[in-house]
């Protein structure tokens, strides 16, 4: 039969597993608050008593040796985990893109009457002014400005495209930094979960620093992760390899676009908007050059109030970056009077005639004048639809992005509070444990004392009969 002291180990057994059991609650208390802490729990399991056969029936008795607590578990849902991150995937995706489109529309400014289309318009309008007072220096000198005007428009929406692309240029370097940083961080992590797992430990704070990063990871790029039998996990972006157990690889936007694996996640949002405000710079530049060809074509078949100078272009661009570089010929902005509001003469006649603004009429009336010309971008369209089309698909862009994204963000917001509900800590529950363990400990400690009175009263008793 089991010893005499017997009933007093299994009290300290009991004390032992209470003590335990009260300090993983405490610290649960201490790290509510903790980001990408994982609730804890201490498992306990009872202790059998091994015992030899006897003919003592008492001896033979299914007695227990009290408890143990043999691991402290985290909570932790690896399906959750999953859908967690590919929300946040998706979310980034659709962020980054929609905060870029909203600058791209800011950046054009429509509608507006400070806008290129309203800009564009009253540059027109001027030479429509401009033909019904043909001789009038001041009508002509307000031609010029307004076609300087539209010039630092075009100006200034390229430049606050490029500096958009610029932002997303450093984002985009800043996400590719924190990709290599996280995996060199995960990559330590598991060589030093892997010393502990193979002696059969569960470092349960590392495994939570390690989620943490793998969850900022999957808001950067689409991942997968793969859990190894040593307790390590392996990183993945699409078919390119992030981290594999304790070694961890450089990745770079470009590798990742040109692979293809890049398909979610703030840094594929931020490559896809580069591309959109580069294809809207592009489209631009096309606009700028087509309004510097069809203007300068007409203007310089005309002349001005002398009747006799030509070929006169009305603007100036370099060729590719028109958008950014278009500019009124400075000898107009000196010599407004040389504004070819009027048709060139025409043999025998050597001057234009007196008061003629039929040149300025074909210059307004290409506001409304249809391409033509085959395999120009702007076929079968006019200038002012060209840029309409361009705001549109910017407008539809963003409206789209921030719609996705809406959903996106409520999705993650969701799945985020189904985790937290199994990962998280809840104070209410934890107070209730602690009373649990406090109790379970003051029982432990009266078995304890009961025992110790029990072998007291033996040992008296032994002693008092001699």
């Amino acid at each position: 039969m089991p010893g005499t002291f017997f009933g007093i180990e299994i009290g300290r057994t009991g004390l032992a597993a209470a003590q335990i059991g009260q300090d993983v609650t405490g610290n649960n208390i201490a790290n509510a608050g903790t980001l990408g802490y994982s609730v804890e729990s201490a498992h306990q399991e009872a202790l059998a008593y091994n015992q030899p056969v006897s003919r003592d029936t008492m001896s033979n008795l299914p007695l227990g040796s009290g408890v143990v607590v043999n691991q402290v578990l985290r909570a932790r849902d690896q399906f959750l985990d999953t859908q967690v991150r590919d929300a946040s995937s998706a979310t980034g995706l659709q962020t980054s893109q929609r905060d870029a489109l909203t600058q791209v529309g800011a950046a054009f400014n429509e509608p507006s009457d400070t806008g290129l289309n309203a800009t564009l318009g009253k540059f027109f309008t001027s030479f429509q002014d401009l033909a019904n007072n043909p001789e009038d220096l001041g009508v002509r000198a307000a031609t010029v400005q307004k076609g300087d005007g539209l010039a630092r428009v075009f100006q200034g929406i390229q430049q606050s495209l490029g500096a958009i692309g610029t932002s997303l240029g450093s984002k985009a370097k800043t996400d590719v930094q924190n990709l290599n940083d996280y995996g060199s961080q995960i990559a330590a992590l598991n060589k030093t979960i892997r010393q502990y797992s193979t002696s059969g430990q569960s470092p349960n704070d590392l495994l939570d620093q390690r989620d943490l990063l793998v969850d900022k990871l999957a808001g950067v790029a689409n991942i997968t992760t793969q859990n190894n039998s040593d307790g390590t996990v392996s990183v993945s972006i699409g078919a390119t390899a992030l981290v594999d157990g304790k070694d961890s690889y450089t990745v770079t936007q470009s590798g990742l676009t040109a692979s293809g694996d890049l398909k979610s996640g703030d840094l594929a949002g931020v490559t896809a908007a580069q591309t959109q405000v580069t294809a809207y710079q592009g489209q631009l530049n096309t606009l700028a050059a087509s309004v510097v060809s069809q203007v300068n074509a007409v203007h310089s078949a005309g002349v001005g109030l002398n009747g006799t100078t030509t070929g006169l272009n009305f603007f100036s661009a370099s060729a590719g970056s028109e958008a950014s570089t278009i500019a009124v010929n400075s000898v107009l902005q000196a010599h407004p009077e040389d504004v070819a509001a009027a048709a060139a003469p025409i043999p025998p006649a050597l001057v234009g005639a007196p008061g003629d603004g039929s040149n300025a009429t074909l210059l307004a009336g290409i506001e409304n004048k249809t391409v033509t010309a085959a395999g120009d971008p702007l076929q079968n369209t006019t200038v002012l639809d060209y840029y309409k089309q361009t705001v549109a698909d910017a407008g539809g862009r963003a409206a789209s992005a921030s719609t996705a994204s809406n959903s996106a963000g409520a999705s993650l917001t969701q799945l985020g509070k189904q985790r937290d509900s199994v990962t998280g800590v809840v104070t209410d529950t934890e107070m209730v444990n602690m009373m649990k363990y406090q109790r379970a400990y003051q029982a432990s400690a009266r078995v304890v004392q009961t025992m110790d009175d029990m072998i007291g009263t033996l040992i008296t008793g032994l002693f008092s009969g001699r």
